[in-house]
């Protein structure tokens, strides 16, 4: 222990002589005490000497610094798969109940040397203690980076991973970095492959149209069946629509199945796929499977009609492709001989060019109040342009083009991206556009301004007007193809670019808003997602209303029914009602405004996943190859009990030790003050006992 002061070493004298003083003085100068015995004048002087000389020092901000030896045990992470497929094999009983037990001797005799830790997962992973192997999909290559992240600093000694080896979500494990501890396994499930029929997946579109037909492909494998035949049955609201005997793949190898179902019925439809159970399966949960889909009546079409071959209209297509409202077809001018009269939406690429004026076509455009979208180019007829009278209006400077980047205008409302516009646009691939002049109608509505060499523009980038309530677009620069590879960089997908090209395309789709409350969502969840729903209200003037109570009521296939409440999100609103058990749900929206209360209705499904069961035998190479690698070791339930002889037998998990050292005032030494009071206590106790009062 050592002490400093804030002030001169040299106050430390001063203090003690300052002290000796007062207290000298009163004892000796005053002549109550002239009589008093000499014993008894030293005695009080002392204790006055005392109290006054600590009192001194404290006003000299002393500071006492420690050392102590801080003891830091290894710190040993047990992450328990908790995933379901290890309840699909023979000693699944086994797992239910003695492992459980195991699991906690094996803990509690961790806990006598170290400082155990304890994590569950499956698709996540979690700190929930409850072990009932329930988790539907495995992601063995999760654990490592959440035990790098929370003990991150600490003396991690080493991790004890208990899992079958079996991942159907993440990367294999063995390929899992900054693994600088050893990894103990301990084996669970059953490496002996058991009889099994299984489908392991199935491929189908998304989307089927009202009076057509639509493919599915069924791939089924087999172990140990020695069956020659199945029955296999597609089901929809539990009537057969399908029945077939096919024949049972060999051990090992895939069978795929080709079937052509009719899409006769409008709306989400969901389908039950089931094989005939074996005698002795090991699981039958993976005999059966689910699809979904969307069957509709029509589609916006969308005919983009370009001067010439351009990067910028297969981005565009990629761009809605997905989208079941929309329709795109692709068309040289050259060679197009149809109508545009066939379609809702026309896009034209660099038209009207030099060498195709499209007159005709513009005139049909305006004939039938089609909408029309135009993206400038190199190959633009800007005369031509110009002359449409259609909200913009450009005075080439230069045959030169200009590299414009886009800022997004803060004042645009017409539709909401949904994302940070602002991040989104900063960074993106500059577009050509042309070096002039821009003229714009007052009243037309401008999404994204050019920002040429740093400096923000009032020239539009991307800009919309409307004539006789017809929409009329501009994308006045060509490349739009780079934003669709810039969204990618930026965010690992192309969600972001989709969505702009289609709420341009919805935009521009004039179609009157027929329901003031609109209620938005996917029509098929996986019961492991969670299920979120929008909602946009719209008054008379169909401006969007905000701050509304909108409530919804949910109701399952039991005719259970759950309600909740939306919250707000800027002027729409949003719930997230998490995940839910798989089935068939309907719901009813309302809202009230205006002393009347608005109703949506709709339909959801929640498909089960299966993924668990497609694959029953355990991976153990897995776990050797991760014990290897990292300095562990593999054991197996049977003798569980041995890993804590294995750890501490493991001379680099051992206990850190190091000095710790702590400052801190002996204004904060609370005894301090008792101490002064009993010294003056107890001097003013003597004094008057002595006749000094």
């Amino acid at each position: 222990m050592e002490i400093y002061f804030e002030y001169p070493y040299y106050l430390i004298i001063v203090a003690v002589i300052v002290a000796a003083a007062i207290s000298f003085f009163l004892y000796y100068q005053d002549k109550t005490f002239k009589d008093l015995e000499v014993w008894k004048k030293w005695t009080m002087t002392s204790l006055r000497f005392v109290f006054v000389l600590i009192i001194l020092l404290l006003l000299l901000s002393p500071v006492i610094k420690t050392k102590g030896l801080i003891i830091q045990k290894p710190v040993i992470v047990v992450a328990q798969d908790n995933s379901s497929s290890l309840l699909l094999n023979k000693d699944s009983v086994f797992y239910q109940n003695q492992y459980k037990t195991n699991l906690d001797k094996l803990i509690t005799a961790l806990g006598d040397n170290y400082d155990v830790r304890y994590l569950q997962f499956s698709e996540t992973t979690e700190n929930d203690s409850l072990l009932n192997f329930s988790g539907k999909m495995s992601d063995v290559s999760s654990v490592f980076p959440e035990v790098v992240a929370r003990y991150a600093g600490m003396n991690l000694g080493a991790v004890i991973l208990a899992t079958d080896g079996i991942y159907n979500k993440g990367i294999n494990p063995i390929y899992s970095k900054n693994l600088d501890f050893p990894v103990y396994s301990i084996a669970m499930g059953d490496t002996v492959s058991q009889k099994d029929l299984v489908i392991d997946n199935l491929v189908h579109n998304k989307i089927a149209f009202l009076g057509n037909k639509f493919p599915l492909r069924i791939y089924i494998s087999a172990e140990k069946c020695n069956e020659q035949k199945a029955k296999l049955t597609i089901s929809r609201n539990d009537k057969i629509i399908y029945s077939s005997d096919i024949d049972i793949p060999k051990d090992g190898s895939i069978n795929t199945i080709d079937i052509d179902l009719d899409a006769d019925k409008l709306g989400v439809q969901k389908y039950d796929v089931k094989i005939e159970h074996l005698e002795n399966e090991i699981s039958y949960a993976n005999n059966e499977s689910v699809f979904v889909i969307n069957v509709i009546d029509n589609r916006n079409k969308i005919l983009l009609l370009a001067n010439a071959p351009h990067p910028d209209n297969g981005a565009i297509s990629f761009a809605i492709k997905d989208n079941p409202d929309f329709e795109i077809h692709t068309e040289f001018i050259a060679d197009f001989n149809g109508s545009v009269t066939d379609y809702d939406l026309v896009v034209l690429h660099q038209l009207p060019s030099v060498h195709n004026n499209i007159n005709s076509i513009i005139s049909e455009i305006d004939k039938n109040s089609i909408p029309a979208l135009f993206i400038l180019g190199k190959a633009t007829d800007l005369k031509n342009l110009n002359n449409l009278d259609k909200g913009l209006q450009i005075n080439a400077l230069s045959s030169n083009a200009d590299d414009a980047q886009a800022f997004f205008n803060q004042d645009f409302v017409s539709f909401s991206l949904s994302f940070d516009e602002k991040e989104f646009f900063d960074g993106m691939y500059a577009l050509k556009v042309v070096f002039g002049d821009y003229k714009t109608l007052a009243d037309v509505k401008v999404l994204l301004y050019q920002k040429i060499n740093g400096i923000k523009t009032d020239k539009p980038l991307i800009m919309f007007s409307e004539q006789n309530g017809v929409k009329t677009g501009f994308i006045t620069g060509e490349g739009i193809w780079r934003w669709r590879i810039d969204d990618y960089r930026k965010n690992t997908s192309h969600d972001n670019y989709k969505m702009l090209i289609n709420r341009v395309f919805q935009y521009m789709i004039v179609k009157k808003i027929q329901d003031k409350l609109l209620v938005e969502s996917a029509q098929v969840f996986s019961e492991n997602q969670n299920v979120v729903f929008t909602a946009e209200f719209y008054n008379e003037a169909y401006e969007l209303v905000n701050g509304l109570g909108v409530k919804m009521s949910l109701v399952d296939n039991n005719d259970k029914e759950y309600n909740y409440f939306f919250g707000n999100q800027g002027d729409a609103y949003r719930l997230d009602i998490g995940r839910i058990p798989a089935g068939e749900y309907s719901y009813v929206v309302e809202s009230d405004f205006d002393n009347k209360t608005y109703t949506a209705k709709g339909k959801i499904i929640v498909k089960s996943i299966n993924i668990e069961a497609l694959n029953t035998t355990a991976n153990h190479i897995v776990l050797e190859r991760l014990a290897e690698q990292t300095g562990g070791k593999v054991f197996y339930p049977h003798n569980m009990d041995e890993i804590p002889v294995s750890i501490k037998s493991n001379s680099e998990i051992s206990s850190l030790a190091y000095e710790k050292e702590k400052l801190y005032t002996l204004t904060d030494l609370f005894f301090l003050f008792f101490l002064i009071i009993a010294f003056a206590g107890t001097e003013w106790s003597l004094r008057k006992y002595w006749g000094g009062y």
